[in-house]
């Protein structure tokens, strides 16, 4: 059907499938790209959401660093006020007088009994006083300068557990909080941190628990004039006393329905919404699916650091409602206080924002659709008046077309000429590198050889140098044993003068014996008999010491030449090890050499066996060229039947008539299209090599 169109009409049909293909790609497309802006707006908000909560828990932590702070600072300088207050008053002592008292642990509320000397500021006894309108000393005045609650604890043992002796905090009853004490123990077996401090002689700053509540406190110990600690001084005010702080928690609105609440880690409201339910205990609270979410939020807050948020996602049902409705809290928890501060909301304040990005998303859908359509009417009009054009200048065109088909017939032939030429050639080079590369194999081979012959000439070097430094070691030993010879030889010698002497001795003995046996006459005649016999015996020995001298001196001196000689042969010995190392070093560089060489020929062998590749390649492109060509005559003869169609599709060619008659300016039309395509063949030819060597590197 398409075929029986005229040429305008069908530019026009092709011109409506241009046209809106691409049009629906795009529309696609921008449907695609607006859902994943919708997607990544919706993220958006969910993150702003999110973020917009931890700011709040973020200011509200803030708020409690600030408090702490500047309650911290307050306590500091209310210490110092009691500090001076109770300096004025006098000097700590003890009384010898003691008082019984009913010390109560603030923690179990057990009681023991306990006698400790009365405690004196001054002359002041700090009594007993435990009605809060009678007046006790130091402590109400500091409340009545500074407003914090006072303290003046005595120690009860070695252990330094604090017994409150004098103080202005009171019990639920309404009465002075004396006879409690601050064990050195909790509950548990924990170090109470306040008696650790104190009985260092350190002070303690902190949040701390006072007979039946939370203060922030201050300690510092009292201590008598030999420096040891007998008590401790309290300031502090009561956590709950924070009203500002409370007020701006309550006061915070977090969208519609959320809001902020903070427990401490048993689970025990602190600050509630609204304050009603202020104190009470919701550890065991559940969740629409029964979990116990307040444990959870409080588990995950104990282990944040400072400024750190968690998540804590829950459903929840309210009286009247049908459905349970997913709530999020974000959870953060500020240690000094023991807080755990928590801003929730339900999760469908954060949906509103994401519904009102997937309506405008929607309206964006159809605005483009609209512009779609438009722009399609207009692209058809457009292609209507190309189209019309397009016709009117393609006639004239047909004609000149024909003639460039014949030009390009005649380049072909010529191109296939040159194609031969070129594949002849290649065939003769690849001959010639097959020859060379035949032989730089045996060249491979010979240098091979070699280095294998060098590498056996090493060993064998090596083998003599081992062989020599053995009998160089075996040498030096020999000398040792000749030297150790001469030694013994040395000490003989000795023994042999020594021998000499006792001889001569021996025969001036003989001779004495003989002189006073001769004295003594007939009486001394056997003793001079025996005399004589030493003598000669002596005389014996010095002459047999004279001559194993003479003999030992003559061995010597024959050591003495064995030494001298083996001190030459341990040099040539050294010589010949040196040279052997040497010898061997010369080989082995020859050998490193032989196998640089074959491995460089190697390496010649391969760059010609690739150029062998590429020669061939180059050959068998050349031939395809060839054949191209003859391809391309044929195609040309194609081409003339393709214009001769294209006349009968334009259907007028009144306009092109001319085609048959050129213009002065086709022939040399006509040559510079040959001349072009010579110039093509030649490039081709040029980096065909190059081209074929790429794919023989594997690139």
């Amino acid at each position: 059907m398409l075929g029986r169109m005229k040429l305008g009409t069908k530019l026009l049909v092709t011109g409506l499938f241009v046209t809106m293909v691409p049009m629906a790609v795009n529309l696609l497309v921008v449907h695609r790209q607006n859902g994943m802006m919708e997607r990544a707006a919706v993220e958006e908000c969910q993150t702003l959401a999110y973020a917009d909560l931890d700011h709040i828990a973020e200011g509200v932590y803030a708020m409690c660093a600030s408090q702490q702070e500047l309650l911290q600072q307050s306590i500091n300088d209310s210490l110092n006020v009691a500090r001076r207050v109770l300096a004025q008053t006098g000097p700590v002592r003890f009384a010898e007088e003691t008082v019984t008292w009913t010390a109560i642990d603030q923690f179990t509320k057990t009681e023991k009994s306990v006698s400790l000397p009365k405690m004196m500021v001054g002359d002041v006894w700090l009594g007993q006083n435990t009605e809060a309108k009678t007046a006790s000393p130091v402590v109400d005045e500091v409340m009545e300068v500074v407003g914090a609650t006072c303290t003046i604890f005595q120690r009860m043992n070695e252990e330094g557990d604090l017994l409150r002796v004098c103080t202005n905090v009171c019990k639920q009853d309404g009465s002075r909080a004396i006879g409690t004490f601050i064990p050195k123990l909790e509950p548990g077996g924990k170090a109470n941190p306040v008696v650790e401090a104190i009985l260092k002689g350190q002070s303690f700053q902190g949040r701390t628990y006072v007979v039946n509540g939370w203060y922030i406190t201050a300690y510092e110990p009292i201590k008598d004039a030999a420096g040891n600690v007998v008590g401790a001084l309290y300031v502090g005010v009561p956590q709950e006393s924070v009203t500002s702080l409370r007020q701006a928690v309550m006061n915070t609105k977090v969208g519609e329905t959320g809001y902020v609440y903070i427990l401490d880690s048993q689970g025990h409201y602190v600050i509630s919404q609204n304050g009603k339910r202020d104190g009470e205990n919701i550890w065991e609270a559940k969740d629409a699916d029964g979990v116990l979410f307040i444990q959870e939020i409080c588990k995950k807050a104990l282990n944040l650091g400072p400024n750190e948020v968690a998540e804590q996602r829950y459903p929840w049902k309210n009286a009247g409602d049908a459905t349970a409705r997913v709530k999020v809290a974000r959870v953060m928890y500020f240690a000094p206080w023991d807080w755990v501060i928590g801003v929730g909301s339900y999760v469908e304040e954060f949906q509103k924002a994401e519904q009102q990005v997937r309506q405008l998303a929607k309206q964006g859908t159809v605005i483009q659709l609209v512009v779609s359509g438009a722009a399609v009417f207009g692209a058809l009009l457009v292609w209507f008046l190309v189209a019309r054009y397009l016709t009117r200048q393609i006639g004239a065109a047909v004609g000149r077309l024909k003639e460039t088909a014949s030009s390009v017939g005649s380049a072909s032939q010529q191109v296939s000429q040159a194609t031969q030429q070129i594949a002849e050639g290649a065939s003769e080079q690849a001959s010639s590198l097959e020859e060379t590369s035949s032989s730089l194999e045996e060249m491979t081979s010979m240098t091979r050889k070699n280095a294998e012959n060098a590498r056996q000439a090493n060993g064998t070097a090596e083998t003599v140098g081992s062989a020599a430094a053995k009998s160089k070691d075996a040498m030096t030993r020999m000398s040792e044993a000749i030297n150790k010879i001469k030694a013994s030889s040395d000490q003989t010698a000795k023994i042999l003068k020594t021998i000499d002497e006792i001889a001569f001795q021996t025969n001036l003995l003989a001779l004495n014996a003989a002189v006073e046996a001769a004295r003594a006459g007939e009486a001394g005649k056997g003793f001079a008999v025996v005399a004589e016999e030493v003598r000669n015996l002596a005389q014996r020995s010095a002459e047999a010491a004279r001559n194993t001298a003479g003999l030992i001196e003559e061995a010597q001196k024959n050591a003495e030449n064995g030494v001298m000689v083996s001190q030459e042969v341990g040099d040539i010995l050294s010589e010949i090890v040196t040279g052997v190392g040497e010898v061997g070093q010369l080989i082995g560089q020859v050998s490193g050499a032989s196998d640089q060489q074959a491995q460089g020929i190697e390496q010649i062998n391969t760059a010609i066996s690739q150029m062998d590749h590429v020669t061939q390649s180059n050959a068998a492109n050349a031939e395809e060229t060839a054949s191209a060509c003859e391809s391309l005559s044929s195609q040309v003869r194609q081409l003339n039947e393709v214009v001769e169609t294209l006349v009968r599709v334009i259907g007028d060619t009144s306009r092109g008539g001319h085609a048959g008659h050129p213009s002065p300016s086709e022939p040399s039309e006509r040559v510079h299209a040959v001349a072009k395509v010579k110039s093509g063949v030649s490039r081709r030819s040029a980096f065909a090599p190059a081209e074929t060597s790429s794919e023989v590197d594997g690139f």
